[in-house]
């Protein structure tokens, strides 16, 4: 590695001293190294003096200053790899007693500890000839050192599986896919996953799997003295990552919609974070049960509703089939003869209307909602009863329009569904609605 690095040095030095013909004295690669670099920091140091006056640049000016110091920037990356390959390819490290890792941390202070690690990853690759294409690559400008690492962990992992003819051609093909402008991390990731699905024993996976699920933790790391309060969540499984993912970027975390915001007349000036933590403890407050009769959330119960006389003429009629339907809670219409074939199953409740049922009114008896309140409060509101606002009955939190202290009853006619955020933003308003059997019509101005 040295020789290579230092004959290309030396011609370059060859080239730039040449001038009209004429070679003067070629100082020593060492010394002309080292007076560039100083050199470099000279200007670098020159430049951010200029840069404090940048109110005064053009607008062009600015992005083409930013362009500027980042092929400066990457090339610098560049010089910085060729020193540590070298300084691995000579053992400096182990001179002084460090690993690589410590040995360039010391030297390279500017650079975070993973930014250390990655750049001592792959200059330790770099002493074996197989790892040429990965090293080539960074140094043409075709990747990054952080993207060949994670090409270069990935390969550690298959290399005792595979042939030494096959693991060549395992670093030229992610080499080449890791130079592709057209493939980004995302896609290199998956390159990466499927050749290591394809490579490593069924017995390295499981050993994987149990590995990561012993690391599943939840743990508490309070801030400010404890007064801001965190709960950290480690996957020890990508079924659960992607479970808890889903709820961060479903419908719960959107923004509030334009009829919404024409609707409240406030905009939605809630973060991203702050939408995603909403929808997060929106999915827990309506799993976790509070007290007895409340629901935790009915989302895989499909509830239909129809007159009570359609279902009776059904149930008596077994040959032929009587006209009617219901509906879901969606507005699909389901047959009353569907309905009455499904009824037996446990997912299918049927709301029925106009029959025998339990008691939906309760007055002051109980403060909370009761499931078949909720059933008759979904087939009512079907979705938050703010206007605009989309949140299905499901996620929805069932609110006393008179408040219960204030002497309201828990009677249909004082239910109004509303989403965790629009129930905060109707208590912080101590708005009123008009609830009848059309449904809720909530006073915004």
């Amino acid at each position: 590695m040295s020789q290579t690095w230092g004959g290309e040095v030396l011609r370059t030095t060859y080239r730039e001293v040449v001038r009209d013909g004429a070679v003067p004295t070629v100082r020593p690669v060492g010394e002309r190294v080292v007076g560039l670099l100083g050199e470099t920091g000279r200007e670098a140091a020159c430049a951010e003096l200029s840069v404090r006056g940048s109110s005064l640049l053009q607008d062009a000016e600015v992005s083409t200053g930013l362009e500027g110091l980042s092929r400066a920037t990457a090339t610098l990356e560049r010089v910085r790899l060729r020193l540590a390959c070298e300084a691995a390819e000579r053992g400096l490290h182990t001179i002084d007693g460090f690993g690589l890792v410590d040995w360039l941390a010391l030297r390279c202070p500017d650079q975070e500890a993973r930014q250390v690690r990655d750049l001592a990853r792959v200059a330790m690759a770099s002493r074996e000839a197989v790892h040429e294409p990965l090293l080539r690559g960074v140094l043409n400008g075709g990747m990054t050192v952080a993207r060949a690492a994670t090409v270069h962990r990935a390969l550690s992992r298959i290399r005792r599986a595979i042939t030494a003819e096959e693991y060549a051609q395992a670093v030229a093909l992610l080499a080449d896919a890791a130079c592709n402008p057209l493939f980004d991390d995302k896609d290199l990731a998956r390159i990466i996953a499927e050749l290591l699905r394809r490579c490593l024993p069924e017995k390295d996976h499981d050993d994987r799997r149990r590995s990561r699920h012993q690391l599943r933790d939840v743990h508490e790391s309070n801030l400010a003295g404890g007064t801001v309060k965190r709960i950290i969540v480690t996957f020890g499984d990508d079924a659960d990552y992607e479970a808890v993912r889903a709820i961060l970027t479903s419908p719960l975390a959107a923004p509030a919609s334009k009829e919404e915001r024409a609707a409240t007349g406030e905009p939605d000036l809630r973060t991203p974070g702050n939408r995603r933590y909403d929808a997060l403890m929106t999915v827990i407050r309506r799993g976790v049960a509070g007290t007895a009769g409340q629901p935790t959330t009915p989302k895989a119960t499909l509830v239909v509703t129809l007159d009570w006389e359609t279902l009776r003429r059904q149930l008596l009629e077994t040959r032929g089939r009587q006209p009617g339907c219901g509906s879901t809670l969606e507005g699909a219409s389901v047959s009353a003869e569907s309905i009455r074939r499904l009824a037996c199953e446990a997912d299918i409740i049927p709301l029925v209307l106009g029959g025998p049922s339990e008691i939906l009114d309760q007055g002051r008896r109980r403060r909370l909602v009761t499931p078949g309140q909720r059933l008759r409060l979904a087939a009512r509101d079907r979705a938050c009863t703010i206007p605009g606002c989309t949140v299905p009955a499901t996620w929805c939190d069932a609110h006393h329009v008179v408040p219960w202290a204030l002497g309201g009853a828990s009677d249909l006619s004082n239910y109004a569904l509303l989403c965790p955020r629009h129930h905060t933003w109707v208590h912080d308003r101590g708005l009123s609605a008009t609830v009848d059997e059309l449904g809720v019509r909530w006073h915004l101005r």
